[in-house]
């Protein structure tokens, strides 16, 4: 146990691949936890602003169904009354009437008064005003100013020559001054009103029977909506003004926030603003008044409160996993790093004579697969040290893989960004076949053990890699393939050759906005074997460019910029000998053909 935990402190401490492991599997599952956690507690409060929306909506939409019906039901009472005889009696100014007809009149006024005061529960009170002066409501006059001018408010002028919306028209919010002192309830508080103008036998208006809505029992329908304790249910008029709310202090006050005028430009629905320097959740619904809108407010910091439990939760979870984790590593850690300390203590004895020390089981194939290759790695040194040419021949094929893997996937991060954008703008059918032609391309390029491919196959890598390419170019690129005997693509080439040419047209030729750009790609058979010429109308180069570039491509150890040209053309003639490979012609603004020829295979 001492020994396994020394070896434990020692990986821990040197730049071991089994330190490197262990920091690997503790940093990467960290970093999950973390991101599982971060995405829960998102998606909970996501979740639960989704939940609390839709409840506060729907009861928002019983609210407003409510309130229409009780302004349903307080029109019917105003519309009992301004068309009573009695009412357009006693507002009529031409009429003489003596004095047994008034109080005829105003008995049945208050008859039919006596009968809505009985049945409306949302209306506290109903004027019935005339232009003549005439003035009653529910308790015949008993409550009101007698000196108050009502003829001369703004709200009374309204009434009587407004345009119904629903059947009345409404008036808006405005103060009852026009009360006694004594009506403590009603005496200069605000108020709702709904009227219909009463007219006369030439429908001309006369007046007009006002009802005013109790404003604390239509905030109380709106309390009864409420999801969350802190949340508040109010309502607004087209004004932006607050014309019902459970503070009387806010009454009549504007509201006024970001994004307040989204309220009116659509009928319903949420966002997240600021009011009063707090991220707050507004969800707003039309009610049966135009221009009326039903409010809700919630702070957001109220809706993340929700989410702490499961927050205290997930962090339990985590801090449980990362301890988990950790010991989980530790003994990784140990069974790992016993059988690479017996690997390294064999290694140390191989050498002069016991080059022959038999191998022992290391517990693990890999392990056991490098000791025996070690063990041959040895014996083959010396017949490798004594056949120099073979080494020069290995060092080649070793740096030809390494150049064959930089061609394939340094446009690889391009065609993802590509990918995304059509999958972003709903382009399904190009995206599909980006995504063939990608697989396509890795899936040919991965293919590590086939060194020499059908031409067709090669011509095939060439159309995925240039379709992509063009996508990026928004096919701006003319492409052609001039194939006139297909049985040449029958015929055996080197892999991977003439896609780093076609790549070298688009950059060089073409540069990063191509305009009225042409690419032709012709298969033709010449007397040494088999020819591909590709051809563009690009920028071109100049003669003295041309001479150099092809010095360059005839230099053996030559490393000039154009890799992708040399690599090519050196593994032609590496594998095909010297009278093979790459030649160039090009002239300045007009035009560059490479031609590539090898044997026929």
């Amino acid at each position: 146990m001492r020994n396994a935990i020394q070896s434990l402190i020692r990986s821990v401490m040197e730049k071991t691949i089994i330190r490197t492991i262990m920091f690997s599997y503790l940093i990467v599952n960290i970093l999950l936890l973390l991101l599982l956690g971060l995405l829960s507690v998102r998606d909970s409060t996501k979740n639960l602003t989704k939940e609390i929306t839709q409840h506060s909506y729907k009861m928002m939409e019983q609210a407003a169904r409510g309130l229409s019906f009780n302004l349903e039901e307080a029109t019917r009472p105003l519309v009992l009354m301004a068309g009573h005889y009695s009412v357009t009696a006693m507002m009529n100014p031409g009429r003489e009437m003596d004095v047994e007809g008034r109080i005829q009149h105003e008995r049945n006024i208050a008859e039919v008064a006596f009968g809505v005061s009985s049945l409306q529960s949302l209306v506290s009170d109903i004027l019935i005003l005339g232009k003549n002066g005439y003035v009653n409501n529910l308790d015949n006059r008993k409550s009101l100013r007698w000196d108050y001018r009502f003829t001369e408010q703004s709200w009374f002028k309204q009434a009587i020559s407004g345009t119904p919306d629903k059947g009345f028209i409404t008036l808006g919010l405005h103060m009852q001054d026009y009360y006694s002192e004594t009506n403590i309830s009603k005496y200069n508080k605000p108020t709702l009103s709904i009227a219909l103008t009463v007219k006369d036998y030439n429908r001309k208006p006369i007046g007009a029977v006002i009802a005013n809505l109790d404003l604390d029992k239509v905030n109380g329908m709106f309390e009864l909506t409420s999801y969350l304790r802190d949340e508040s249910v109010f309502m607004i008029d087209a004004e932006q003004t607050i014309i019902v709310h459970k503070d009387a202090a806010a009454i009549g006050t504007k509201l006024d926030f970001s994004g307040i005028q989204q309220i009116y430009a659509d009928d319903s629905g949420s966002f997240v603003t600021k009011i009063e320097g707090e991220e707050t959740l507004v969800i707003f619904h039309p009610t049966a008044v135009k221009g009326w809108r039903m409010i809700s407010t919630i702070p957001m910091s109220v809706i993340s409160r929700q989410a702490d439990p499961l927050k205290s939760n997930l962090i339990g979870f985590i801090y449980f996993c990362l301890l988990l984790n950790l010991l989980i590593s530790i003994l990784i850690t140990i069974r790992i790093s016993r059988p690479f300390r017996r690997l390294l203590s064999t290694l140390d004895k191989i050498g002069g004579d016991s080059i022959y020390v038999i191998t022992n089981s290391y517990k693990y194939r890999e392990l056991d697969l490098i000791g025996n290759k070690f063990k041959e790695l040895v014996i083959r040194i010396g017949t490798l040290v004594q056949q120099n040419y073979r080494s020069e021949i290995a060092l080649k094929e070793v740096e030809l893989k390494t150049l064959q893997s930089q061609i394939n996937p340094h446009f690889l991060f391009n065609t993802l960004q590509l990918l995304q954008t059509e999958i972003v703008c709903g382009n399904t059918k190009d995206s599909n076949q980006l995504i063939l032609s990608l697989s396509s391309l890795l899936r040919y390029s991965m293919k590590q053990s086939e060194e020499m491919v059908e031409l067709e196959q090669e011509v095939q890598n060439v159309r995925d890699y240039l379709y992509i390419l063009n996508k990026k170019y928004d096919d701006q690129i003319d492409i052609a393939f001039r194939i006139p005997d297909p049985s040449l693509l029958k015929h055996r080439t080197i892999k991977l050759i003439l896609q780093p040419l076609v790549e070298n047209v688009i950059v060089h030729g073409f540069g990063e906005k191509p305009h009225s750009a042409k690419m032709t790609i012709s298969v033709v058979a010449v007397k040494k074997g088999i020819m591909v010429a590709i051809s563009d109308n690009g920028k071109g180069i100049t003669k003295s460019q041309c001479r150099q570039l092809t010095r360059q491509l005839n230099l053996q150890n030559a490393k000039p910029e154009g890799i992708g040209l040399f690599n090519v053309n050196q593994r032609i003639r590496l594998k095909f000998g010297p009278d093979y490979g790459l030649k160039i012609r090009s002239k300045h603004g007009e035009y560059t053909t490479v031609y590539v020829v090898w044997p026929i295979v």
